[in-house]
């Protein structure tokens, strides 16, 4: 897969028309959240004024889980899982519950991919469970691609980095936890997909709408609880430096430096403050989310501190739910799923965090191996020009009279 989007000209290209393709659909959005948010999703073209980030980039998880809804209604998610997954478990070997869910989280994440084997998970082996929470752990879920490309990654390197990740966390959950029991899920045919339970396809778009609004706002509440946090560990940290005679000192400039070593490795560049920066954001995605951190890379993006092959190598290693905020959120939405497993998932959570980040991470070396020089992706937020109010160009003033 590598090679195929990587490497080989042809495949690159159209891959790259793929992603643009996805972009343009996904950009519809804006549509919907001018009229229903108006001033706050579109405020005019002034320097200190852009879109609020809940009620305009956090929007496209509403639309594209009401898509996803009525695919999955009409029966289209479900043949295109069941034939990659058919695919995966040829060439890796690996049963038919961990193929499906490792090829389910490129589209639907880690909460709503495990829906689609709920009935089976009572049957599973300990090392498919592995195999199902490292899928979750490093792979991206579809509704949230709009909004990692508002923030800076470039939708390319997001693409692929998710579907390299779907064969590579299944690799490197069974080199962590080999398989030593007897499945009872091998073949694709024994797990039924079944359709939703809505009667038509205008139900099905409404129930999805619904049902995304819930992880919209959890998803903007955890970002303010956790960016508070860092703002007060920052402090905290700094201060403390400050009585030991080291000023400066903040909490993503230690997580930099505990992530150095893995960051020069995976040969990000050869200029040690740039692979400084990329193992800060490895950091920050690792303890704190791929959010903060891809946001952070859009602005040192924009700033011209990261080159071409830094940047790439970035997006990859953050393309991923692989954190410990997310260890409670596995723990507890499995755990609903089928309460009898639960005391077996607690232990090997931990274990799947860490084969989450190694997919992660050696996706982005392959990614840096692969490509030599890649091409410059600008930030999304790179097209919006910054105009000041106050300044007058051929003494015509911005803002038109009324």
């Amino acid at each position: 897969m590598g090679l195929m989007v990587l490497r080989w000209g042809w495949g690159a290209q159209r891959f790259e028309d793929l992603a643009r393709t996805i972009v343009k659909f996904l950009d519809y959005t804006k549509e919907g959240t001018k009229f229903v948010f108006g001033f706050v999703a579109n405020p005019p073209n002034v320097c200190g004024m852009f879109p609020v980030f809940v009620f305009s980039v956090l929007q496209t998880l509403i639309y594209f889980g009401s898509i996803v809804a009525v695919l999955y209604y009409y029966g289209i998610i479900q043949f295109v899982l069941r034939q990659v997954a058919t695919l995966v478990r040829a060439t890796l070997t690996t049963t038919a519950a961990e193929s499906l869910q490792a090829c389910a989280c490129v589209f639907l994440g880690m909460t709503e991919g495990p829906l689609l084997i709920q009935p089976y998970i009572d049957k599973m082996t300990a090392s498919e469970l592995h195999a199902i929470l490292t899928s979750n752990f490093s792979c991206i879920a579809g509704t949230l691609f709009a909004a990692y490309i508002s923030l800076g990654a470039c939708p390319n390197y997001l693409l692929s980095s998710s579907i390299m990740s779907a064969p590579g966390s299944l690799a490197c959950s069974k080199l962590l936890f080999p398989e030593t029991e007897e499945s009872h899920l091998k073949d694709i045919k024994d797990l039924e997909l079944p359709r939703g339970s809505e009667t038509t396809a205008l139900e099905c778009l409404s129930n999805g709408a619904s049902a995304t609004v819930q992880i919209v706002f959890s998803i903007g509440a955890n970002l303010l609880v956790v960016i508070a946090f860092l703002a007060f560990f920052d402090d905290v940290i700094g201060y403390l430096g400050e009585l030991v005679g080291i000023y400066g000192l903040s909490f993503q400039m230690l997580l930099g430096y505990l992530f150095f070593p893995l960051a020069y490795l995976m040969g990000v560049t050869d200029d040690l403050n740039e692979t400084l920066h990329v193992a800060q954001l490895m950091g920050t995605k690792t303890a704190l989310n791929e959010f903060i951190a891809y946001q952070k890379l859009g602005e040192l993006t924009a700033s011209n501190l990261l080159t071409p092959k830094a940047a790439m190598i970035a997006t990859y290693a953050l393309c991923g739910f692989s954190n410990f905020s997310a260890v409670g959120m596995q723990l507890e939405f499995l755990g609903k799923l089928a309460p009898s497993r639960k005391t077996i998932l607690s232990k090997i959570v931990m274990r799947a965090l860490l084969a989450g980040s190694i997919s992660c991470f050696f996706t982005a070396s392959i990614a840096g191996i692969l490509v030599h020089e890649p091409k410059e992706c600008l930030p999304a937020s790179a097209n919006r020009h910054c105009f000041d109010p106050n300044k007058f160009v051929n003494s015509t003033p911005y803002f038109p009279a009324t």
